[in-house]
């Protein structure tokens, strides 16, 4: 699995979490990570992916990606994804941050989530988990919270998308149907940043004069106004 291009890794993702396997995709976990958490198996070398004749080389396993019947097993990881990238899109078209931002933690995600996309969307895997294989499949970046933010260890995990991440919110965007809603969630992103453009300013602001010796006061200070905590 490891020399696909991450974006196409996540054909993997239904069988790694029990679910019935695209189809011509088939997955084999090394024994010993049978029964561990899912992230494992897709940090592991050793994890393996094979594509049925039709399938493979990268136009035939990219294809996969957007065929309808792929739309209900990857609902969760591509509606995750392509809303990060969509964040980050909206972000810098409201002049708020000009780079990629970070979201804060796993609370932002879900608070991402919840303003793109409403509060009923369905989802079996616990996010943590879920944002841990994405990391691990290589198409986001997750690690503790910077120290100058937070003064301190924490559990908190600030994430963004990667380049193969918006690569993967291209390929679906390029498509003329819209499974996910974003449409509709780039509406509703756009909207939020509208009414809380200067809180968020404010808070990149303070993040970008954050220095090693500031600590929580920062954090603090950063997330006062954000109904998305976010970093950069």
């Amino acid at each position: 699995m490891r020399d696909l291009p991450p974006h196409l890794r996540l054909l993997a993702w239904p069988a790694l979490n029990g679910r019935s396997p695209l189809s011509g995709v088939t997955v084999t976990v090394p024994a010993a990570l049978a029964d561990g958490p899912v992230s494992l198996a897709c940090y592991s070398p050793d994890t393996a992916v094979a594509f049925a004749p039709g399938h493979r080389g990268g136009a035939g396993a990219a294809a996969l990606l957007t065929a309808p019947e792929s739309e209900e097993p990857l609902a969760e990881p591509l509606r995750l994804v392509g809303t990060l990238a969509l964040w980050d899109e909206v972000v810098r078209e409201a002049g708020v941050y000009g780079g990629n931002i970070y979201l804060a933690a796993e609370g932002s995600v879900a608070r991402l989530l919840r303003t793109a996309h409403g509060d009923d969307l369905p989802g079996s895997v616990e996010p943590a988990e879920l944002l841990e294989q994405l990391h691990a499949l290589e198409l986001l970046y997750r690690f503790p919270v910077a120290y100058k933010f937070r003064g301190a260890h924490g559990r908190e995990r600030q994430c963004r998308v990667n380049g193969w991440g918006r690569l993967l919110f291209r390929t679906l965007d390029a498509t003329d149907t819209d499974p996910y809603g974003f449409t509709a969630a780039r509406e509703r992103l756009v909207r939020h940043l509208d009414t809380h453009r200067d809180a968020y300013l404010r808070g990149v602001r303070a993040a970008s004069a954050a220095a090693d010796h500031d600590g929580a006061r920062v954090w603090e200070d950063i997330h006062a106004e954000q109904p998305i905590p976010v970093l950069i």
